[in-house]
């Protein structure tokens, strides 16, 4: 499993899916040799299956460091492949990456290509360079490029699978597996985490979890709080060099550790999902976290939340959420009914045992 960009320990969504998928694999008794930046000296393995091992590439911790750590992965895929026996090569992709699929294609090896969001509109949300023409022209062959070098591949929405087979249309073959949730650790029963008492807090609770990036429509968390000054509005995540302003009823409390985010969720009323006009196609885990919390979920309706919720949250135009989530709180009925419903619906079709499974299928095929 190739997955340069991310790096252990870490909190961010692309380290918590990539780990939960390896380790899902290996607990079914699958030998998984994960590459990425991994720091042995404070990652936490205890708890991981022993079927899953690690290497270590680079982390330079500067700009560009892209190219490096890139390279670097598709070096030590090389080597690995060259010393011991594997079946597949499982490569998470993204903008110039590629290092698994060709490294496996060059070893004739199988390999799978993971595609978790639209690495072109990603990019051009990221950084203004990629507006450019010749950034933005080999940006695009290197997305086709990889797709053209997986043997098969998946996305996570058909959304996703069908933005991507614009780049390729090789990709209209690819599989779509939603992603899942951690319904061990992500629970109704959890003991909630006390930031009611300790910050004080009277009256309703809006919760977000999730990083300050453009890619989430953070700014409507600013006009829930200011609209709603009844409520209170819980921020947990890190940013992206954004700050949001100070306001009595909005609590920015940064990123929490792993098991202290359902002890949160547990003690909302709410879980909101913004997000920009725009549609990367996702398959968002906060939702799926939350909802495995019971907690009723008001997101943005674009295509791929909709395909992510089935109908088993309340979806709203961009710019539009601070009122529904002032009706919603209102209606004690319609939250009961939210909350029964999203939780019937998680713990049913979108824990991990859900994606492991049709991660399995592929691999079979693929080989």
């Amino acid at each position: 499993m190739v997955a340069p960009s991310v790096r252990v320990p870490d909190t961010l969504g692309q380290t918590l899916h990539q780990l939960a998928l390896a380790d899902g694999l290996a607990k079914r008794g699958i030998d998984i040799t994960l590459i990425c930046r991994y720091d042995s000296n404070n990652a936490d393995t205890s708890n991981l299956s022993p079927n899953l091992k690690f290497i270590p590439i680079v982390d330079p911790g500067i700009p560009f460091e892209r190219i490096i750590f890139t390279r670097t992965s598709y070096q030590k895929v090389l080597t690995e492949l060259k010393t011991e026996e594997y079946d597949l090569v499982h490569d998470r992709g993204y903008i110039f990456a590629g290092s698994g699929v060709r490294a496996a294609s060059e070893a004739g090896v199988k390999s799978v290509l993971q595609v978790d969001d639209n690495w072109m509109r990603s990019e051009l949300s990221a950084t203004r360079i990629a507006r450019l023409w010749p950034y933005n022209e080999k940006a695009i062959r290197s997305c086709r490029e990889q797709i053209e070098k997986a043997d098969s591949g998946f996305t996570v929405s058909t959304v996703l699978r069908e933005q991507i087979s614009k780049w390729n249309p090789k990709a209209n073959n690819f599989t779509v597996i939603q992603n899942g949730y951690e319904n061990d650790l992500f629970s109704p029963d959890v003991e909630p985490l006390g930031l009611r008492k300790k910050l004080g807090l009277k009256g309703k609770i809006v919760v977000f979890v999730g990083a300050l990036g453009p890619w989430h429509g953070t700014d409507e968390l600013v006009e829930i709080a200011k609209l709603n000054p009844e409520l209170n509005v819980i921020v947990a995540g890190g940013g992206y060099g954004k700050n949001l302003p100070e306001l009595a009823n909005l609590f920015h409390i940064g990123r929490l550790g792993r098991a202290d985010v359902p002890r949160l969720l547990v003690e909302a009323d709410v879980g909101v999902a913004p997000y920009p006009n725009l549609d990367y196609g996702f398959s968002p885990l906060k939702i799926y976290e939350y909802m495995g919390c019971k907690l009723p979920v008001v997101a943005t309706s674009l295509p791929s939340v909709r395909e992510a919720t089935q109908g088993h949250a309340l979806l709203v135009k961009s710019g539009q959420m601070a009122d529904a989530v002032a009706k919603i709180l209102k209606n004690e009925k319609l939250l009961d009914e939210l909350s029964e419903s999203a939780y019937s619906y998680a713990s049913s079709r979108r824990t991990w045992d859900n994606t492991i499974d049709k991660t399995i299928k592929l691999y079979q095929e693929t080989i």
